[in-house]
């Protein structure tokens, strides 16, 4: 199916297109890490351990899960994939975290390689036949802004137009805050990035295709496929601590010049959070 020279409008498109994402929550693949374990051991011990899980999903439930069950449409699924060898507290507490979430489902797998793992995962999650699919990445200690999904829906037609129809399309929200410093100094920088973020990356695809927003390096995004990028809504809050995977350094492209009450205005009015609460993680 192709949608034909002339783009329909968004709420045409969104009924053509299924939306699905996926959050990795300490998933134990081959590789998709940047730190390297020598043994399978090793590796479960420091994904697992108490200090690690304590801090994953403090930051999980604050704002992942919380910007998450507030979006303002709610015509998506979103999978948490976990590992089927996560020890029982800490699957259990994932379970009740859930509860009353329709949009969500909870995707345990077997060690895999990562592509085939994130293969895996969205096929259970495209499941509604439709003609296209949309999906998009989260990492567990990030969150995006309560209209994602919405804001998501509006470029459609802009998607479609890149596309056609026929081959994968990108997009990125470019601006965010960024939440930084060890506890007890930490330190909120709004910034408008230089390149495609892994946070709400979305790739949108023909739905016979099993392509997805985690198949690629996401900074490296605009090298493989057309797409969108968008610097002006506030759409990203990304944070790093001591747990993080990825390099910590500060995010590179144009630093937004904010008095503390505009970020806490804004946290307040896109990601529904108190900026004293935030900066306590």
């Amino acid at each position: 199916m192709n949608f034909g020279t002339t783009v329909a409008g968004a709420s045409e498109l969104s009924n053509l297109v299924q939306i699905a994402g996926l959050v990795r929550f300490s998933y134990p693949c081959e590789g998709g890490f940047r730190r390297e374990f020598s043994s399978r051991p090793k590796q479960l011990a420091a994904l697992f351990s108490e200090k690690r899980m304590a801090e994953r999903f403090r930051f999980f439930e604050a704002l992942c899960l919380h910007g998450l069950k507030r979006q303002s449409v709610k015509n998506f699924t979103v999978g948490i994939l976990i590992g089927e060898d996560m020890p029982a507290p800490y699957r259990l507490r994932m379970e009740r975290l859930l509860l009353g979430f329709p949009q969500a489902r909870l995707i345990a797998l077997p060690v895999l390689p990562h592509n085939e793992a994130i293969k895996r995962a969205f096929a259970q999650l495209f499941d509604q036949d439709k003609p296209f699919r949309l999906s998009f990445r989260l990492d567990d200690d990030d969150a995006v802004a309560l209209d994602f999904i919405e804001q998501v829906v509006a470029k459609l037609p802009q998607l479609a137009s890149l596309s056609g129809g026929m081959d994968p399309v990108g997009l990125s929200f470019l601006k965010g805050i960024t939440l930084s410093g060890a506890p007890g100094a930490r330190r909120l920088s709004p910034t408008v990035c230089a390149k495609p973020l892994g946070l709400g990356l979305c790739v949108m695809v023909p739905g016979a295709s099993n392509r997805n927003a985690l198949l690629y390096a996401h900074f490296k995004l605009h090298l493989n496929m057309p797409m969108v990028t968008d610097p002006f809504p506030m759409m990203n809050l990304r944070t790093f601590h001591s747990s993080n995977d990825s390099v910590l350094r500060p995010p590179e492209g144009r630093p937004i010049e904010m008095q503390d009450e505009e970020i806490r205005d804004v946290l307040q009015r896109k990601f529904a959070l108190e900026m004293d609460a935030v900066c306590a993680l």
